[in-house]
């Protein structure tokens, strides 16, 4: 039976309005996609996985690519979010000291699958293995670069041996891109049972909930020594530590990304992309397709729907006396367990069984 005229004309209706509404997205999208910063991966020629290798005449057989990971499942992307805690943009560093170069303040793996999509947060402190050379290196570290690897692709590299996956696309924001991004949503509440600071940090905030500004909020999350007014006075807050400013800055993420996604108004989401934009840096290759596929995932990071991967970790000190961090179990095996599950899910969906 043919469907009515009345919901015909709605179905149509509907359509229009549809494709206005990804017209108008695209169109502000496009506006700001030229002011965000691109840099090159550039892996290693035994790493790379595109593009013709050369056999004998006499080898009818397929080269293998990317030796050193799995087949990549098309219905897959991972992503490298990183926060830099470049002060180059910065005003006033006041609190943050004043150093030369890039450091990874936040570095966070974003596993998009077709049926459930996973955050993996990786500590600032934690001891990986560089690609510099046979030695460990706090993956913080890595944005330095060394040569013949700029920064982003040293980071890379070392995220990539760290969880066993190939990375997809790279994505960086500095500390001003924070701070702006804040300031352009409205500001990003932060709730505290007693009144805290770091002076240091240049923190200050009342107890209760305060709708922070973008100063307010980066001071929050880069507090290491965060303190907090009691009835005994002020002592540092309990558990606080690295992996404690690392929640904080997963939690903002989770928010925020959440928040930009939902503005519906053109206008607000035009300046809120304008804001952010010349403070972002993404590889090469990712597209603005991809960029918004991105966007569209982080959209749900906030419902629930998105699994907080755990990287269970031990306090360690190096041969320099240097506090460091070590995972306690191979995470690239913790990697693998939740694609398998990821891949399980899908067959499940496919009907398929093994």
């Amino acid at each position: 039976m043919s469907a009515s005229p009345l919901k015909r004309r709605l179905w149509i209706g509907g359509a229009v309005l549809a494709l206005l509404l990804l017209a108008a997205g695209a169109l502000i999208a496009y506006t700001t996609w030229n002011d965000v910063n691109r840099v090159s991966i550039d892996r290693p020629s035994s790493e790379e996985s595109s593009g013709p290798v050369a056999q004998p005449e006499d080898q009818d057989e397929e080269p293998d690519q990317d030796d050193d990971f799995e087949v990549i499942d098309p219905g897959r992307q991972i992503f490298l979010l990183v926060g830099s805690d470049s002060r180059e943009d910065l005003e006033d560093t006041a609190g943050f000291g004043d150093f030369e170069g890039n450091r990874a303040d936040v570095v966070m793996v974003l596993f998009k699958e077709p049926t459930k999509t996973g955050l993996l947060s990786i500590p600032r402190d934690l001891l990986v293995d560089s690609p510099c050379g046979d030695s460990e290196t706090k993956v913080s570290e890595m944005l330095e670069g060394c040569p013949p690897f700029n920064g982003p692709t040293l980071l890379t590299l070392a995220v990539e041996r760290l969880i066993g996956q190939r990375v997809d696309h790279f994505a960086l924001v500095d500390l001003v891109g924070f701070q702006e991004a804040v300031d352009a949503v409205g500001g990003y509440e932060i709730c505290v049972e007693n009144p805290v600071r770091d002076a240091r940090a240049n923190l200050e905030l009342p107890a209760g909930c305060t709708m922070a500004d973008g100063a307010q909020t980066l001071a929050w999350m880069r507090s290491r020594r965060t303190q907090e007014l009691t009835d005994d006075g002020w002592r540092t807050m309990p558990g606080m530590n690295d992996l404690a400013r690392n929640e904080r800055q997963r939690s903002f993420l989770v928010d925020m990304m959440s928040r930009v996604g939902d503005i519906s108004s053109p206008g607000a989401m035009t300046s809120a992309a304008q804001a952010v934009a010349p403070y972002v840096t993404v590889d090469s290759e990712l597209s603005l397709l991809d960029a918004v596929n991105l966007a569209m995932t982080m959209r749900g990071l906030r419902s629930g729907t998105v699994i907080e991967i755990e990287i269970p970790v031990v306090d360690a000190t190096t041969d320099g006396g240097a506090a460091v961090l070590r995972a306690a179990e191979p995470v690239d095996e913790i990697v693998a367990d939740f694609l398998a599950s990821a891949d399980a899910d899908a067959g499940v969906l496919l009907g398929v069984t093994g």
